[in-house]
């Protein structure tokens, strides 16, 4: 039987316990905030119910490579020309 993931109000810690697919699910239901370029990455920030969520894209490999998930603001300072605040 498929396993079924429920991505309302998602925790980090439940975030974390998801493999790489199940996490990629969850970030496509969550908003796009921002991007930025880092090491020839593209690294794009979501927004999920409980926590922030960025997505590491290689395009080389044309794939996502990992994810990086947070609740505090300080890793949102690399985005913050772009997000709108008011």
């Amino acid at each position: 039987m498929p396993l079924i993931v429920i991505f309302e109000a998602m925790t980090l810690y439940e975030f974390e316990a998801l493999d790489l697919t199940e996490k990629a699910e969850a970030v496509w239901r969550g908003t796009f905030l921002a991007y930025r370029e880092a090491d020839g990455r593209r690294i794009q920030l979501y927004s999920l119910p409980g926590c922030y969520v960025e997505a590491f894209y290689d395009p080389q490999s044309n794939k996502i490579t990992d994810f990086r998930s947070f609740t505090g603001k300080q890793l949102l300072v690399p985005y913050l020309e772009q997000l709108n605040l008011f």
